[in-house]
């Protein structure tokens, strides 16, 4: 199986033969749908009008029996078909896997299956259907960037739109829209439309956009362990806006404190800690 980020999509469709399945898997909603318009228009371009593009996805009452017949009807006005299929849950169940599994084992010429899904668990990896997709083509993995990285995505992001960004704006709305990248992208696309001669800074994004980063409690978990107490201020702030059940931030917060006391525990006493770390999945 060979795999690739999504900015590497570009290159391996110019320098390689297309394959009859594509996996598209990340947690990062804007690059997966990045990469499936770039696969779109590669398509178009090699085939034009005679490229016929078909959407599934699996819902609760799913006919599987769709993957099967896209196959083996041709369309009299195309010459191949682009098949998207969505795996809301990354789970296709015992029917969906006997029919990815089927299709993997003989995939039509003429046409490319790309399944697309969150991220990927290591159970989901590790999966009879999922195994069988990957050996007939490409994962394409699109994991949202990491709050060290994240500056320059948005600065990358800001120059496709055709937008120059000062140092100051580009850390702002890393701390306004992490989390929440599609939503980075719409703001960016109208600031364009509406001042793409103006440089945006800070006070013009604090005028024209506002705090809509998204985390879960294990964000506020994460900020906690790395002793960041403002952008644990920030995420705190930001899951009270959502209304976060509080119920759940409290037991996050209550566990990390009983490890903590755990290790000092093991610590003074000189325990193996290891066992603790094993115990909390701590890797």
């Amino acid at each position: 199986m060979k795999q690739l980020f999504a900015e590497q999509l570009t290159q391996h469709l110019q320098q390689h033969p297309l394959p009859p399945v594509l996996l598209l898997f990340g947690e990062e909603l804007l690059l997966r749908q990045d990469a499936l318009a770039l696969l779109r228009k590669h398509l178009k371009q090699q085939f034009g009008d005679e490229l016929e593009r078909q959407s599934l996805q699996q819902q609760a009452d799913f006919d599987w029996q769709q993957l099967h017949d896209s196959g083996q009807s041709m369309s009299l006005f195309s010459q191949f078909t682009l098949l998207e299929l969505t795996l809301p849950e990354n789970k296709p169940g015992r029917d969906g896997s006997d029919a990815l599994t089927a299709y993997a084992k003989s995939p039509p010429a003429e046409q490319l299956l790309v399944v697309i899904g969150d991220k990927l668990k290591k159970e989901q990896q590790n999966s009879r259907w999922f195994k069988a997709l990957s050996q007939q083509g490409w994962l394409v993995r699109t994991p949202t960037p990491d709050k060290s990285r994240l500056p320059r995505f948005i600065h990358q992001r800001a120059q496709q739109h055709g937008l120059q960004l000062t140092a100051d704006a580009t850390e702002l709305l890393a701390l306004w829209f992490e989390g929440n990248l599609p939503s980075l992208d719409q703001e960016l696309q109208k600031w364009a439309l509406i001042h793409s001669d103006q440089a945006l800074n800070a006070d013009a994004v604090k005028q024209a956009m506002r705090d809509v980063s998204h985390f879960d409690a294990f964000a506020l978990q994460d900020s906690l362990l790395r002793n960041d107490w403002s952008e644990t201020a920030h995420r705190l702030h930001r899951l009270f806006a959502e209304d976060v059940d509080r119920h759940q931030l409290l037991w996050v917060v209550q566990r990390e404190v009983q490890v903590l006391s755990q290790l000092k525990t093991a610590l003074t006493q000189q325990l193996d800690a290891n066992s603790i770390y094993r115990q909390n999945m701590i890797w």
